[in-house]
This record gives C-alpha cells, structure tokens and sequence, in this order.
C-alpha cells in the first residue's frame, strides 16, 4: 500500500471500507465520509492533502494514523511519501519512502526559472487557506479585466482542482470582503468557466431516486434535450449554413415556428424547478451561512424568466430572426444554469446539508410542484418538522391541541384558528419584528408558492434581489412608526392582484411584525349590479 499526500481518498476507503469509521473516529470533520452521498461525489475528487487541510490536521500525521490502522487490521504493508519534514516516526512495518523531488518551476510565461530558484508549491501542497487566497486574486484579476486565458493557466499551475463547495466558499468570502453580489452576478459565468477544466473532470454528482438532487437532475436531463432541439432547431433555419450570424431563413421559419414554440412552453415548465430552488433548497443553505451564491443564482432564475418572456413576445410578433434567437438565447441560458447546478451548486449543497436537512428541503416540495418528473421513492427522508424544529411529543402535541387560544373577543381551538385561516379568500403570511417569515396560511389557492422552508428565514431573502430593497424600505417605515400600510397591485397571467401590508402593532404601540395580505380581485372587479343572500342558490 502506497500513501501520499495526493492519495485519494475514494480510492482508500473503497478498497478498505473500515478506514470510514477510522477517519471518522480520528477527527469530526470526516464524519461525513459516513454519508454515502459525499463519499462518491467529493469523496472522489479530494486528497489526503485537501483532507487533511478541511480537518485541520497535519497530512503526515494523518497518513502515519491510517498506516497504523491499516497494519492493525491486516499484513498489508504500507509505505508512506511524507510531504517535507523528514524524520516522521514510523510504526515498525511502517516504511517511509523518500519524499518525491520537487517538479521544476512552472511559470505562466513557460520560461524555466533560473538554476537555484525556488519551485512554485504544487497544488496538493497549498493549505486550504492558501488556496482560498489564490482563488481570490484570481477573481479579483477577473474583475478588473485581466485576460480569462492567462487566468487559467495560472488557476491550473497553482491551484489545480477545484469543487462546487470551493466556488460557493469563495464568492461568499468576496462578498463578505466587500465585492457587491450584483458583480459577482455579472460575471459568474466567467467565474464557473475560470474553473471549467477542473470541474469538468469532476465525477457527476449522483443521489438516490426520491432525493431533491436527483430529482432536480432527472428535470434538468429532460430541460437539456428540449433546450438541445431547440437549438439544433433555430440553428439549422440561418441561410448560411453553419453561419449563426446570418438571418433566418422566412421559409423554414414559417414550417418550423409553431414546433418551435411548443418547445419553448414546454422548456419553460423547468420555471417551477426554479421556484422549488428558491423556497425549499436555498432557504437550507442560508441556514448553513451560504447566503450569496443562492442569491446570486435567484437573479439568474430571474434572467431566465425575462428572457422565456421576451421570447413569447418576440414569436407572436412573428418576426423570424428575432423570434428564433430569442427562443435560442433562452435555452442556451438553461443549458448553462443546468451546468451551474450540476457542477457547482448541488456539490456545495451535498456537501453543506445534514439528512435531516435534506429531508426538510423534501418535506415541502410536492406543494411547489414538478417540471416533468416525479420523485421516486428508493430515498425515504428522516421525519422532520414543517419549520424545521424537533418533533414534540404526542402527549405535549395533544395537551397543546386541547388549549383553547384566548383572543379578545373569544376563545379557539387552534385547529380551528387554523382552518379558519386556511378559507379565508386571501393568502396570508406574517414576517415578526425581527423580518423572519413566521407564519404563512397554507391554503391551495395561494397566489404565490410558498413552502414550510420559509419558515424562519429573513423575509430579504424571500424576494427577487430586484426588488428586496423596496421590501426593507416598507419593513423600515412600519418599524419607525412612519407608515402603517402600503399596497401594491399587478396583473399576472390576466389576473389582477391586489397585495397589502399591514403594520401590526401591539396596544402600546410596540411593532409586532408586518402582515402580507394578497388577493386575486378579478372577479371582485368584474361584479355588477347586486345579488341579495335571499338570491343565493
């Protein structure tokens, strides 16, 4: 058996599944080699260096402990590569190789170093902190327009790999450090194709049937093929062939259009995958303190909304350049945030969640709905509670039921508060004074999704970024004692709805939190004359 600092540590546990519960018993941080999940995902990618750097272990220490496991558990005999310090106590049977020679200095500019200078540090022997600080220059040097190309030769001479959960830590830490999320934004795509090569040769992320990633991964297998015909379609209509930049043809536009279209609204059902993201994964994340690539990526979901939009409009005014690119450049944008999921967001996610964490992200998803597929059950999900707290038990969940609620003008059962909620005409949902979302009325007719995930989270994080600012404005006003309401109304699917904020405000004027009440007054707008309650049938 041979140990090094770039052993993998896939490799190492496959090969002896007992080093799972060694690892786990050496540090907390490799726990998570138990969740099986993990293992053949990351697991895959990372080293007993990058291991070791999470863990914040020594790597010649980890390797002496798991070549002492190795030897009490069979006769196999281990050599070890130590990095640096030579003179490593060894377990006798234990047999410490030379350290590998250092490999020649390599330079951006390809020019060898002069005799005596010093070598760049390999990849697998950057701390996690080093790392974290060259990936920062680089996205720093990206954003002040340095050439990608240059950029990557540099990612892949110092750094080497990289992981969806690496990308997400990093855009947290620039936000953090003062880079405005609408410019990370701008340019995550540059910052996903920076590191391309590295994820690409990253193993696909896999999860069982019934899973929320496998069941974002079968609607995203589905959104790939529609998105694909799409452009297989608009690409071969150029009168050029193979010019993308020529015109449509008006001929082949005219025999295609409607197929064409039909794709499109097909291709926009992946709008709900969206919606699921936003309301059941996203919230999860923020509460694992991953906050600023979820609200980077909602912004992009909302790109793509405007972009089916302006597609819809641009094949009913039946201009075929404009309408064929238009549905080409909103499939291409799905293409490429299936890509962001895949390689980026549901990695970090695997990586950042518990089980039971997954299992409250799956506990709401059958309210917001499916794109095409539905889930299917070889995953069961530990039993979680809709807001995410331990379950009570019976006897206190049935001592509560029985306690009538006292309100000023009367007393209720709170199932029947609850039911009382639930028939109301309107939506309801009631952020507290500290701008957590604390209650919203399940109800079927709800105008727009909202799922148990809410529950808890900052109300900031429940809007599109565009519009987050207006919210805490609102939320500020109540809070001072400026205003006490505002209303707002939109139409939406050619229905007109009306939606109000209310301060709500204890009897000593103290601020209790902000009620959002929104309603679909179509039918209230189109009401004439009168029907009496005699008149009812």
């Amino acid at each position: 058996m041979h140990l090094a600092p770039s052993t993998s540590i896939h490799e190492l546990v496959t090969e002896r599944p007992y080093l799972i519960d060694v690892l786990a018993d050496f540090a907390p941080a490799f726990a998570k080699l138990k969740n099986p999940l993990l293992r053949n995902t990351l697991g895959r990618v990372a080293t007993l260096q990058q291991a070791a750097d999470i863990a914040g272990l020594e790597v010649n220490g980890l390797m002496l402990h798991i070549a002492r496991a190795v030897l009490d558990h069979s006769a196999e005999a281990v050599t070890i590569v130590p990095k640096g310090a030579p003179g490593t106590a060894a377990k006798p049977g234990v047999k410490p190789a030379p350290e590998a020679e250092a490999s020649p200095c390599a330079t951006t500019c390809g020019t060898p170093c002069d005799a005596g200078q010093a070598s760049a540090a390999p990849a697998s022997a950057l701390s996690d902190t080093a790392r974290m600080n060259t990936l920062k220059e680089l996205i720093r040097e990206l954003h002040a327009g340095a050439d990608p190309a240059a950029l990557k030769a540099r990612f892949a001479a110092a750094v080497g790999d990289i992981s969806g959960g690496d990308i997400a830590r990093l855009e947290q830490a620039m936000v953090a450090e003062g880079l405005p999320e609408a410019e990370i934004k701008r340019l995550c795509s540059l910052h996903v194709d920076l590191f391309k090569g590295a994820l690409d040769e990253a193993p696909a992320v896999s999860a069982p049937a019934g899973h929320p990633v496998r069941t974002y991964m079968d609607e995203n297998a589905k959104a790939m093929e529609l998105a694909d015909e799409i452009i297989a379609q608009v690409d071969r209509m150029h009168r050029t062939p193979g010019d993308r930049t020529s015109p449509i043809d008006e001929m082949a536009w005219s025999f295609s259009s409607r197929y064409v279209k039909e794709l499109l609204e097909d291709l926009a059902r992946i709008e709900v995958h969206y919606t699921r993201k936003e309301n059941q994964l996203f919230p999860l994340l923020e509460e694992n303190g991953i906050e600023a690539p979820p609200k980077v990526m909602w912004e992009v979901h909302d790109d793509i909304r405007a972009l089916f939009k302006a597609a819809r409009a641009a094949l009913e005014n039946l201009a075929a350049t404009a309408a064929a690119l238009a549905a080409r450049d909103a499939a291409e944008a799905v293409k490429d945030m299936v890509y962001k999921e895949e390689k980026v967001l549901f990695p970090m996610a695997l990586e950042s969640l518990s089980e039971a964490q997954w299992a409250r992200v799956r506990h709401g998803e059958d309210e917001i709905g499916y794109a095409w597929v539905t889930p299917g059950d070889e995953w069961t999900p530990q039993a979680a509670d809709p807001a995410g707290a331990a379950p009570a038990a019976a006897s206190a969940g049935q001592a509560r039921d029985a306690q009538l609620v006292r309100l000023d003008t009367g007393a209720l059962a709170p199932n029947v508060l609850n039911q009382m909620l639930r028939s109301l005409p309107v939506d309801l949902s009631f952020v507290d004074a500290d701008d957590r979302v604390a209650y919203y009325s399940d109800v079927p007719h709800r105008i727009f999704p909202r799922s148990a995930a809410v529950i808890g989270r900052n109300v900031s994080n429940c809007h599109p970024p565009k519009s987050v600012h207006m919210v805490e404005d609102i939320l500020t006003r109540f809070k001072s004692g400026e205003r006490d309401s505002a209303e707002f109304w939109i139409e939406l699917g050619g229905r007109f709805l009306h939606i109000r904020y209310f301060a709500v405000r204890d009897t000593d004027k103290t601020y209790l939190g902000c009620l959002e009440v929104s309603q679909d007054v179509t039918d209230i707008r189109a009401l004439t004359g009168q029907r009496r309650l005699l008149e009812w049938s």
